[in-house]
């Protein structure tokens, strides 16, 4: 017999690429194993992960970094209410909806009829 492989056992990818470990294997009942690889979405969160700060505890700090601190945490939080604020207010003026639905309802309502 020769070392070529047949169809039943096709290997998919790139030749000469790295191959991957995989997640976790699941094993099931009629002994069956799957092979679970991560996505490139998991390794972006995973990545997203590492560039979090490290939380601080503010009464280990001198006075410089302590009201440095406390400003930083001010300025975002102020800023996320004022764009939380700016989207609700917006919504209500109506600044949000597309400038021309009345015609693009006014069109889909005459192609129903």
């Amino acid at each position: 017999m020769s070392n070529e492989r047949g169809f039943e056992n096709v290997e998919l990818g790139v030749i000469g690429k790295k191959k991957k470990a995989p997640r976790r294997v699941i094993h099931f009942v009629s002994g069956e194993t799957m092979e679970e690889y991560s996505t490139d979405e998991d390794e972006v969160e995973s990545l997203e992960k590492k560039d979090v700060l490290p939380t601080i505890d503010p009464t280990k700090l001198t006075w410089g970094p302590y009201l440095w601190f406390y400003m930083l945490r001010a300025a975002t939080s102020t800023l996320s209410v004022c764009d939380f604020l700016g989207e609700k207010i917006a919504s209500v003026l109506g600044i949000s909806t597309p400038k021309y639905q009345y015609a693009i309802d006014e069109y889909y309502r005459m192609k129903k009829e």
